[in-house]
């Protein structure tokens, strides 16, 4: 029976585990659940546990941070650079014949989640497994196949069964647990939010300094989006919303944060429009210099609808930034309407018309800022780790439970 698992829960004197984490994206690359897995293994840690991180070798990078173990990768994509672990070397065998752990968690379905798995099934261990990416929605990067239909029946098929191999199975968000029930996975499922470090977006190191970087007056709004370039992200509909909106809101700039496949693209496309000049493109911002980044804006946008919980949202209202995204089940909790921002149709007219009102409102906009801050809250990264060792302890203890009574039921069998 599937389970939401929201709130934590206070668990004293549980003593420290031995926790292995299973990745197949990490550090350097920038996204979603590195950045997560990053603030949970650093929450984990804080709160006395041995966590080992197992992730894909990247050719001219080297972990300052100490319990990563990196695994022999070969190169599986250019665009984006994704290195897939090559398993069954002695390098990665040695790595885990050698450690001892209590409990298991893989959080991506490719070969260091397998290898999370053989090791969990090799060593009596509960594995605990996170849904973080819908595959069926990223098949276009197949481009040798191509993204057809075949492909994301496959897609959905292996995305199923990868699931199931985990004991507990772990979703950021209400969207993601609908669309496990609907795939049939089986296996029980907890709904517990990302989180990250709210101390860290409470205000800004340096006001005004991204203001400066690009020329713009300290009255100006700036509509922000911050993350990965990539044409899921449909960041030219953003472009297209301000087009639109230009004449209307003359003193406006849109601003993108973020590198990937689709900039060149992306830039092109705002160097045809008549407001170029107001169309900014940061790059890769450092995530030291983000907190005063998102206090110098002004809107926070979305247009995606493949996103899980994002992290940049989570981010942009723990800045108390107004919020205006197309409808996706992804921002429920995050996003509400009338109170911190608005959802709109996949609508390029009613993007920009929702945007124009809200900005000739300074009113509402100080409102649903001072809601994104209340509403952030409940997304700290010390709750999501109560919530994640909680789960520890109790696969531990099931783990425990089933391996005692087959002992017993194959002795009373002899």
């Amino acid at each position: 029976m599937a389970e939401v698992a929201t709130q934590p829960k206070s668990k004293a004197n549980i003593g420290s585990l031995r926790i292995g984490l299973f990745t197949d994206t990490y550090a350097p690359q920038v996204n979603g659940v590195s950045i997560s897995l990053q603030l949970v293994s650093e929450g984990l840690q804080r709160r006395g546990h041995q966590v080992t991180i197992f992730a894909p070798r990247i050719p001219g990078y080297t972990d300052d941070q100490p319990g990563v173990v990196r695994l022999p990768s070969l190169k599986y994509l250019n665009d984006p650079p994704i290195y897939v672990a090559v398993l069954g070397t002695p390098r990665s065998t040695w790595s885990l014949t050698r450690k001892h752990f209590d409990v298991l968690h893989a959080h991506s379905p490719l070969t260091v989640g397998l290898l999370a798995y053989f090791t969990a099934s090799t060593k009596n261990l509960p594995l605990i497994y996170t849904y973080h990416t819908s595959i069926t929605d990223y098949t276009h990067y197949l481009k040798i196949i191509g993204g057809t239909g075949v492909i994301r029946h496959a897609a959905r098929w292996f995305s199923t069964t990868s699931t199931n191999l985990g004991d507990q199975i772990v979703v950021p968000s209400p969207k993601f647990h609908r669309l496990l029930l609907e795939q049939k996975v089986n296996k029980p499922i907890h709904t517990i939010p990302n989180g990250i470090d709210l101390s860290n977006f409470k205000a800004a190191k340096n006001p005004g300094s991204f203001r400066s970087r690009l020329g713009l007056k300290s009255d100006a709004p700036i509509l922000l989006s911050v993350g990965r370039v990539a044409p899921e992200k449909r960041l030219d509909f953003l472009i297209d919303a301000f087009v639109r909106m230009s004449n209307r809101v003359p003193e406006a700039h849109l601003v993108f944060a973020g590198d990937g496949s689709a900039l060149q693209k992306l830039e092109e496309h705002a160097a045809a429009t008549k407001v170029k000049d107001r169309i900014h493109f940061l790059g890769m911002v450092n995530r030291d210099e983000l907190p005063d980044l998102l206090h110098d804006a002004t809107v926070f946008l979305s247009a995606s609808t493949t996103e899980v919980h994002p992290i940049s949202v989570i981010e942009a209202i723990a800045s108390g930034l107004p919020m205006v995204a197309v409808q996706d089940e992804a921002f429920e909790g995050m996003i509400i309407e009338n109170e911190n921002g608005h959802l709109t149709p996949l609508d390029v007219n009613a993007f920009s018309e929702t945007l124009v009102k809200l900005l000739s409102d300074p009113e509402k906009l100080e409102r649903y800022g001072k809601c994104s801050t209340e509403l952030s809250k409940k997304y700290s990264i010390e709750a999501q780790v109560r919530s994640l060792e909680d789960l520890y302890i109790e696969a531990i203890l099931q783990n425990w439970r089933g391996s005692f009574m087959s002992r017993i039921s194959a002795k009373l069998k002899f």
